[in-house]
C-alpha cells in the first residue's frame, strides 16, 4: 500500500526498459499452469500473439497484468476460459484479458478500480478477497499514462483492457 501511495504521488521512479510483453505474458500463464489445469480451463489466444515489445516498468507491468490473470482464473468456473489478445493500435499497446464466468454486474462496473471495493459479496467466488488488486491494475496503467478499462456481460464474461503509450 504504501509503494501505491508513492506511485500514486509520483514520488516512485519507474525503472523503464523495453521488453517483450508477449513473453510477460507467457511467464505469468505458465506460472498459474497448475490452478488452470486444476480447473480445466481453455486458454485461448496465447498461441498466436505476436511478439510487441513496451518500454515501462517490467515489475510493475508483471504485477499488473498478475492481478488480471489471477481474477480470471479466480472468477471462471471449471471447464470456463480465459483469452489473451495483444495487439499494436497506432503507437499504443492494446493487452486484454477476457474470461468466461458469471461476470460484473453492471451497477458494479463504475467502482471496480477503487480502493477495497468489491462486488457483492454474495456473489463472489473468493470470500478472501481484499479488493485492492483492480486498485493495484488502475494505478499501475495510471503511472505509465495508460488507461485500463472493464467490459462485462453477467453470466457471460468480463474483459479486462489496458492500453499503454
Amino acid at each position: 500500500m504504501l509503494s501505491m501511495s508513492r506511485l500514486e504521488s509520483g514520488e516512485f521512479a519507474l525503472k523503464k526498459e523495453l521488453f517483450d510483453l508477449r513473453e510477460l505474458l507467457f511467464t505469468i500463464a505458465i506460472g498459474q499452469e497448475q490452478r488452470i489445469e486444476q480447473q480445466q480451463l481453455d486458454i485461448r489466444g496465447l498461441d498466436t500473439l505476436e511478439a510487441i515489445s513496451i518500454e515501462a516498468d517490467k515489475d510493475l507491468i508483471y504485477q499488473a497484468v498478475y492481478n488480471l490473470v489471477d481474477n480470471a482464473i479466480k472468477f471462471t468456473k471449471t471447464g470456463g476460459y480465459i483469452e489473451f489478445s495483444l495487439r499494436k493500435e497506432n503507437a499504443k499497446t492494446v493487452l486484454m484479458v477476457k474470461n468466461s464466468g458469471s461476470g460484473i454486474p453492471q451497477k458494479d462496473l463504475p467502482y471496480i478500480f477503487e480502493r477495497f471495493y468489491k462486488v457483492d459479496k454474495s456473489r463472489s467466488a473468493s470470500k478472501n478477497s481484499t479488493g485492492i488488486g483492480l486498485y493495484i491494475v488502475k494505478t499501475i496503467v495510471n503511472a505509465h499514462s495508460g488507461t485500463v478499462v472493464a467490459a462485462s456481460k453477467e453470466d457471460e464474461y468480463t474483459a479486462f483492457k489496458i492500453v499503454l503509450p
